[in-house]
């Protein structure tokens, strides 16, 4: 079932003219959805962006508090064992030498 005639003709066909516009029609909108769905993913590339910056601010605000905290809580200790050592000086130094004595016996073997 071979055409005789070639689509191409030197003499233009309506239907294959309205076929060819539609097309083109078609291969613009085509283009120009793609343009826009480009435009959409670099907008939500760019709320993503700025949905992970604010988490990323969030976690330093709550580092620096959790710094803070232990900084206070480091400071408190330091406090308590100097109070301890000048109430006890005696039982202090005897704890730092067991402590030296325990520590020489594991760095010999």
């Amino acid at each position: 079932m071979a055409l005789g005639k070639s689509t191409r003709d030197d003499k233009s066909n309506p239907m294959v003219d309205d076929i060819a516009e539609r097309t083109a029609r078609i291969r613009e909108e085509l283009a120009a959805l793609g343009e826009a769905l480009a435009g959409a993913g670099a907008l939500k590339a760019g709320v993503a962006r700025e949905a992970a910056e604010s988490r990323v601010d969030e976690i330093l605000r709550n580092g620096e508090k959790l710094v803070s905290e232990m900084s206070g809580q480091l400071s408190s200790a330091e406090r308590k064992v100097s109070a301890g050592v000048r109430d006890n000086p005696l039982q202090a130094v005897g704890i730092a030498v067991a402590a030296g004595f325990l520590a020489a016996l594991v760095m010999r073997r």
